[in-house]
């Protein structure tokens, strides 16, 4: 029996991931040290957590996200996702990962309480907060409460609320920026921001913002007076305020520390994938000047994208083009040493401009919209200096302001600029309809764009009882249910 008890935490982190065949191959490396997460530093955890966590979004919004918000069409055989057709095994990986990250984020967390490691605890919450918001966002209601407590003997936990999991993400954020500590160590193999504090505290205000935002219609949060609370006191709560700020996967090139797009086969990243007539529409008409950076041209030198929702054999006609054909992925996206966003400067401008637009802080619109732009523009290393800048954002297009000045304009611009940014812009489309995209006659889910992802089969099989409770009480487990805050 007592051997059997060194096993509960991985047990437990099976049960909830739901998977149960792989986790039994760590079983005799754990007994030969049941205690070895008390025997190394906390910060040691945060470098793998952040890497897998991150390429863990970063592929599947590659996959999902893209084309869902018909920033991409697949042509080939997996143009199933743009006619809104899962696979039922689809969603395992994402629920078993995020939770596996977590849960990693929550022992860092203990760790570091147990020696007033300040900083790393900041950091723990402020990345478990990220690796669950996505899980709620994602699914909705999900364990958390009584997740993560496998030394408990806790095997099976309820799932909880979606608005009860985002009161305790927004309190832990607001808790880690208590935390950090400039006057104290921070030793951690951190590869965001290299152990920088202040940067550190500028995410964990950003990340609440970002999340605030999200639930801004839900009248019991009183979201507005949180987010007017941190726009008045920039010293207590400051925010990302450059492109230097952002919290960015900055890969080096050097194994293992690359974009892994870079081992993907052309024909995987890219090769049946052409551009979304929606980006491509939008960006052609007010002359973007990130459409490089985002997409080849055709053979006729223009930037051409096609429309989403249609059978294989039309998505394949409509990429030939009649023989000139389609954009596809810029070749620079799959560098070994190319960036990703997990938190940009223009994400926080956009928040601020809708924040301002809708009368929640006292500030200008208009000049906060102007800087998402331009952040985003920087952000891709576009040329804005020089007058660019000023010419595209007088664009008729473009412009923000008097009767332009709106949340279809705002959240046009921020679409583009959410490009590649995990699923920020299909979680933005469930919260506000924007920017409207049009639905091919060939999806299916009657004819509604997805606004949750159904729960794993491997949880129904492992934790059913709670798992039936769950399902009946949000109305069904469906792409259809929409999830609280949408409500």
């Amino acid at each position: 029996m007592k051997k059997s008890l060194r096993y509960l935490p991985l047990l437990f982190l099976c049960s909830i991931i739901g998977i149960t065949s792989s986790c039994t191959k760590d079983f005799e490396d754990l007994n030969k040290d049941p205690n070895r997460l008390t025997a190394v530093a906390p910060g040691t955890l945060l470098a793998p957590a952040q890497f897998e966590g991150m390429w863990l979004i970063t592929k599947r919004a590659h996959r999902i996200n893209n084309e869902l918000m018909q920033y991409t069409v697949e042509t080939g055989l997996l143009n199933d996702f743009a006619r809104y057709v899962f696979k039922e095994n689809e969603f395992d990986p994402i629920w078993a990962n995020l939770y596996r990250r977590a849960n990693d984020m929550h022992e860092m967390y203990l760790l570091a309480e147990k020696i007033n490691d300040v900083n790393n605890m900041g950091a723990a919450l402020v990345m478990k907060a990220w690796f669950v918001s996505n899980l709620t966002d994602m699914f909705g209601d999900i364990p958390y409460k009584e997740a993560f407590r496998g030394k408990e003997e806790l095997y099976y936990p309820k799932f909880d609320t979606q608005k009860s999991v985002y009161e305790s993400l927004l309190t832990d954020l607001k808790k880690a920026n208590d935390l950090f500590n400039e006057t104290k160590t921070f030793e951690s193999t951190d590869l965001i921001y290299s152990n920088d504090v202040v940067k550190w505290k500028k995410f964990a205000n950003s990340l609440r913002l970002r999340l605030l935002v999200r639930v801004s219609n839900k009248t019991e949060i009183n979201a507005p007076a949180q987010i007017a609370e941190m726009f008045g006191n920039p010293t207590k709560y400051p925010l990302i305020a450059s492109n230097d700020d952002e919290a960015m996967m900055k890969y080096n090139g050097v194994k293992p520390f690359i974009n892994l797009f870079f081992e993907m086969s052309a024909t995987e990243f890219s090769g049946s994938r052409r551009m979304g007539k929606p980006l491509m529409d939008l960006m052609n008409s007010t002359v973007d000047g990130r459409r490089f950076r985002y997409a080849t041209k055709n053979s006729t030198g223009a930037y051409s994208g096609i429309a989403s929702g249609y059978t294989e054999q039309e998505a394949a006609e409509m990429a030939a083009n009649n023989g000139i054909g389609s954009s596809t992925y810029a070749t620079t996206l799959k560098a070994d040493d190319y960036p990703y966003p997990i938190l940009t400067w223009a994400e926080v401008n956009f928040c601020l401009s809708e924040a301002a637009l809708k009368g929640w802080i006292s500030a200008d619109a208009q000049s906060y919209f102007n800087k998402g732009v331009e952040a985003s523009w920087r952000q891709w290393k576009c040329t804005w200096d020089g007058g660019a800048g000023t010419t595209y954002l007088g664009r008729s297009g473009v412009r923000f302001t008097g009767a332009t000045a709106n949340m279809e304009r705002l959240m046009s611009q921020k679409y583009i600029a959410m490009f590649f940014s995990g699923f920020e812009a299909w979680y933005d489309y469930r919260r506000t309809g924007f920017p409207v995209l049009p639905v091919g006659p060939a999806v299916e889910n009657n004819g509604v764009m997805p606004v949750r992802f159904e729960y794993p089969l491997s949880v129904k099989a492992t934790n059913k009882p709670n798992y039936d409770e769950v399902a009946a009480r949000i109305g069904g487990d469906n792409l259809r249910t929409k999830v609280w805050w949408q409500q």
